[in-house]
């Protein structure tokens, strides 16, 4: 078994994460058709408030937040930007499995 995560790990194969708290990646969709960058605050893995970087996301299209952990039971606010600053919270369920992914549509 260690083997394998030794292999896993060299390899760049994706994994749960290495979390203080039980945390979730965020899948980002885009509800409008026009393109936007797309921005995440909250608290992650480590309870630390943080930013992500900001994320290109075509029309009607949707994108993982992968490497990014956010921790559960909390409050994520998502800016996007199109022709002006549109910012959007969500909750993140505190029912959700640690290390799954979440799917948030935004307007």
């Amino acid at each position: 078994m260690t083997a394998m995560l030794v292999m896993a790990a060299a390899l760049g194969l994706p994994g749960m994460a290495h979390a203080s708290t039980p945390s979730v990646q965020l899948e980002l969709c885009n509800q409008e058709s026009q393109s936007g960058v797309f921005e995440i605050t909250g608290f992650n893995q480590h309870n630390n408030r943080t930013t992500s970087p900001m994320y290109n996301i075509g029309g009607r299209r949707c994108r993982v937040i992968s490497g990014w952990w956010w921790k559960m039971d909390q409050t994520v606010s998502i800016a996007v930007r199109r022709n002006s600053l549109n910012i959007q919270d969500f909750h993140i369920n505190s029912d959700n499995r640690d290390g799954s992914t979440v799917r948030f549509w935004v307007q």
